[in-house]
């Protein structure tokens, strides 16, 4: 007879490969419902799981490295680029900071080279912009309760720490605020699950949103959305997208949701909204706190989602 694995277990429970591991290994820094956990009991017990004693006694290892894992995709424009930079930047210079070594990988979206996060024994995992799918291949690769941090995308499983901005009450101060009609200017996620929460968020037509494409034909575009929305107040997403649009020449009045960490360079009269904390700071924190937890603490349900509020809004320099 076969001899029952985790991806059995998960395939049963409807649940993820890492799910199952926090559960047979007592990983008690990571919240999973009471009942998610006692189904996996169960059908371990059912199918006569034997866990691997050998890989488990690799979790006490410490290496002193963190990784940073960007779902990039070819032909990026420049300021979805300046996005990533902007943000590795900071993450790494925390980590550095505190000591540890930053592994920074960028993954193929078509074929991820898994074998190159396998290889490395990471003591944390920051994961930016990542599609669905491929999140559930990564994290399987992280099943000894290595903390797993989700930036910038949005997975339907809270059992992960997932750090966002919050757009629906940025979004909801942009439009409140203007004083013609507003449209939207965003940047393409490879996560769909955010790009759609941002459009749903900000309770605009769907025609007046654009998402950027890619670079061959974002400048383009970008020009033909702007000229069918003359006389609307044009809120733009990514402080280097909306000094892109200001370039056009082509927008009566902008406001800036600013998530790059750089409002300076947009015109003196683009209206900015800046949030509380970069997402480098609250990732990392979030990182330290979940390291430092005792076996003992789990993280309440409601903690593993993280929203960075408005700071102020409409700095006008």
């Amino acid at each position: 007879m076969k001899k029952a694995t985790m991806k059995d277990i998960a395939r049963l429970a409807n649940v993820s490969v890492a799910t199952v591991s926090y559960v047979l290994n007592n990983v008690k820094n990571q919240t999973i419902p009471d009942a998610t956990r006692q189904s996996i009991l169960a059908i371990a017990k059912e199918l006569n799981y034997v866990p691997n004693l050998a890989a488990r006694s690799l979790v006490v290892q410490r290496t002193g490295m963190v990784g940073i894992l960007i779902n990039k995709s070819p032909g990026l424009p420049y300021w979805k680029r300046q996005s990533y930079l902007s943000l590795t930047d900071s993450l790494e210079s925390k980590l550095t900071s505190a000591g540890y070594h930053t592994l920074v990988i960028s993954l193929d979206p078509l074929n991820p080279a898994m074998d190159v996060i396998r290889e490395r024994k990471l003591d944390a995992v920051f994961v930016l912009d990542v599609m669905d799918e491929m999140f559930y291949r990564i994290s399987a690769n992280f099943v000894d309760g290595v903390p797993l941090i989700l930036i910038g995308s949005l997975i339907n499983d809270r059992m992960f720490n997932q750090v966002n901005y919050n757009y629906p009450q940025a979004l909801e101060t942009a439009i409140s605020a203007a004083a013609a009609p507003s449209c939207l200017i965003m940047e393409n996620h490879n996560n769909t699950a955010l790009t759609g929460w941002i459009m749903d968020s900000s309770g605009l037509a769907r025609e007046d949103i654009h998402v950027t494409a890619e670079a061959d034909l974002a400048q383009e575009e970008l020009e033909a959305f702007l000229l069918q929305s003359r006389g609307k107040h044009i809120i733009v997403i990514n402080e280097f997208l909306a000094k892109a649009v200001e370039r056009t020449g082509l927008a009566a009045s902008v406001t800036a949701l600013c998530t790059c960490g750089f409002p300076e360079i947009v015109q003196p009269d683009t209206r900015i909204i800046r949030f509380q904390n970069d997402r480098a700071q609250t990732a990392f924190e979030l990182m330290a706190t979940l390291k430092s937890a005792p076996d003992d603490r789990q993280l309440p349900p409601a903690t593993n989602f993280w929203l960075i509020s408005l700071l102020n809004f409409f700095i006008i320099t």
